[in-house]
């Protein structure tokens, strides 16, 4: 991150990140009839947060002249989540890898800090969001 391709390499992974969250939760909440339907509401409400965060980052590529697709960025979250072979497979699958982004996302907040403020907000908005999104679908499985 302490060069610019660095960071734009950052931002283009989380973006993907983000959409293929959004895609995964619009489609669980399809696929998965048997999960309880207030999880499944919840699932739908994410992905509305996802875009929203995606929006977000989307952005700030966009100030910092950063080309979203001029790297390929690996879709293995998405193509993992829909090999799920149930809701509660699903939603903790999908608790990782939150949480894997909600680290990724405090340690660049951090990392960020002093050289990007903007980035680093925005960052840390997503990170703190991630928790309610964590907390819905451990709360879905038991």
């Amino acid at each position: 991150m302490a060069t610019p391709d660095g960071l734009g390499d950052r931002l283009r992974t989380a973006a993907f990140a983000e959409r293929q969250a959004r895609e995964a939760f619009l489609w669980a909440a399809e696929r998965y009839a048997d999960a309880p339907q207030r999880l499944r509401e919840g699932w739908r409400r994410l992905a509305g947060e996802e875009d929203k965060h995606l929006g977000w980052l989307l952005r700030r590529m966009e100030q910092l002249g950063v080309a979203p697709g001029s790297r390929p960025v690996s879709d293995g979250l998405y193509k993992s989540l829909t090999r799920c072979v149930d809701w509660k497979e699903f939603a903790a699958f999908m608790a990782r890898a939150e949480d894997r982004g909600r680290t990724a996302e405090r340690y660049f907040q951090k990392k960020l800090a002093q050289r990007d403020p903007e980035t680093a907000r925005i960052f840390a908005a997503i990170a703190e969001e991630e928790d309610a999104h964590i907390a819905l679908q451990t709360e879905g499985i038991y």
